[in-house]
Parts: C-alpha cells; sequence; structure tokens
C-alpha cells in the first residue's frame, strides 16, 4: 500500500452534516476473545487509519465524513439475545456519511476496501452481531460543541406494530421541547434525530435514533435518565413504541474525518 500522510484529515471542527446526504450508523461489539483496550486500539489505531488513507487516495468513493464513538455504557432491552440484538451490550458506533446507498455500495466494491478494510473488519469487530443502520438524518438544536470531543446519548426507539405512524412522529419530534425546562436541557449541545431507512415490508429493529451530544459524562448520564423518562410517559404508556423498544448507548465521539465544508 502506497504510503500516503493524513495528517490533517482528523478534525474537531463541526459542519452541518444534515447536507452531506446519507448516514450509515454501524453498531456492533468487539471480537470475541479480545479485550476492550485491545479493541479500541485495533479501531482507531490500525482500521481508522486505513479509513483515513481511503479518504486520501480514492476521495470520490472514500466516506465524506467518518465517526467513531466508543460506548462506555448503555441500557439494553429485556428481550432473548438470541431474537434481539438490541439485547446485547454494544461497544462501538461507527458512522459513515455517503451521498447515497448507491454510492455507499460503489464504495463497499473498490480496490481498497476489499484488499485492506474488509480484510480488516474481522479482526476487531464481532460479525454475527453487528448491525448496518443507513438513516437520513434532521437537526433539532444545535450549539457549541466541546473543541476535545463530545459524550454522546443514543437512544434507539422501535414504534408499536399497531401505533399510528404520523402521531409516532408527531410526539417523538416534541421530546426536546419537553426537556426544556429541565436543567439538564441546559447541558445539550446538538441534538439529532435519525429517520431509519427500511426496505418496504422489513422489519425493523430501531424506528427513530436521537443521538445527543453533550459536555460530560456526568450531564450524559443525569440526561438519559431524564429521557427515559419521557419516553415512558410520552410514547410507552400510550402505545406508541413497545414496552421493549428502546435501547440507549453512551458513548466518547472520535470525529476522525470531519468531512468537508
Amino acid at each position: 500500500m502506497e504510503d500516503v500522510p493524513v495528517q490533517g484529515l482528523v478534525a474537531s471542527s463541526f459542519i452541518n452534516t444534515s447536507s452531506l446526504g446519507l448516514k450509515l450508523m454501524v453498531v456492533g461489539r468487539r471480537k470475541p476473545g479480545t479485550t476492550l483496550a485491545e479493541h479500541r486500539h485495533h479501531i482507531r489505531n490500525i482500521h481508522g487509519e486505513l479509513v483515513l488513507r481511503y479518504i486520501v487516495t480514492d476521495p470520490e468513493h472514500a466516506p465524506r465524513r467518518y465517526v467513531q464513538n466508543q460506548v462506555f455504557d448503555g441500557l439494553y432491552r429485556p428481550t432473548a439475545p438470541g431474537h434481539d440484538p438490541f439485547a446485547l451490550n454494544r461497544d462501538f458506533v461507527t458512522q459513515i456519511w455517503t451521498t447515497d446507498m448507491a454510492a455507499l455500495a460503489r464504495s463497499r466494491e473498490t480496490d481498497f476496501y476489499r484488499d485492506f478494510l474488509k480484510n480488516d473488519e474481522d479482526n476487531f469487530v464481532d460479525q454475527s452481531t453487528v448491525m448496518f443502520m443507513p438513516v437520513r438524518e434532521r437537526e433539532m438544536m444545535s450549539r457549541r460543541i466541546p473543541a476535545n470531543g463530545a459524550c454522546k446519548l443514543f437512544s434507539f426507539i422501535q414504534k408499536a406494530q399497531d401505533a399510528d405512524a404520523q402521531q409516532f412522529m408527531r410526539v417523538w419530534m416534541s421530546g426536546v421541547a419537553a426537556l426544556k425546562e429541565e436543567a439538564v436541557a441546559t447541558k445539550i449541545c446538538r441534538h439529532v434525530q435519525n429517520d431509519v431507512m427500511t426496505k418496504s415490508g422489513a422489519p425493523s429493529l430501531a424506528d427513530g435514533i436521537d443521538e445527543f451530544w453533550l459536555e460530560d459524562e456526568v450531564s450524559t448520564r443525569a440526561l438519559l435518565k431524564k429521557w427515559q423518562a419521557w419516553l415512558c410517559d410520552a410514547m410507552v404508556r400510550p402505545g406508541l413504541v413497545t414496552e421493549t423498544g428502546t435501547f440507549a448507548l453512551l458513548a466518547h465521539e472520535a470525529v476522525l474525518y470531519a468531512g468537508r465544508h
């Protein structure tokens, strides 16, 4: 592989990611038999560097933005692990921006992806439980994000099968307004809602994903409690979300490639 410098690609600056097209969320667990420290070293310092080299060598097909989120805690669904991937703990959420699904498919067909990235995935990922979730994001609020990175709350919700889709969306989108009187809301730096894209008629493990940026772990944990309480009162009890339809992850964000302004 050609020795291409990647210095300067890693950036903490923020751009309006809603304009970058489709976002793929890869939610996964580390390879069995490896420690969390080993996994984090590999995903950041080996696989992450390969992605940055991909961006340098083939910007046409490489990700338009690339973010890794290291999970440090979470709330999992009280269901059987063999039937529900969200009943298992998770170690990472990788986010890849691309133009559309066709561009994503082309990116995974290049020589660089096949020769370097695909072959490396087995070295740090539990392939049997990894989830690929393409989403379209909608920015709900935004203000300054800490320059040294942010803590994040990912909240996954699943619509009840017989719930009205429009009512589900109206209530879900009203969630941040319901938190405005809470002290924890002042700690939120940014909030994005992600609509999960699924094939027509295909089952979905999540219909929506909330993504909150906060300044520290204490604020993130406090928001998780408030947000879960709101979901229970506003969406689970009225039957808009299934009783086992919520799942949350707390993570530290690392923006490896901020994207082009």
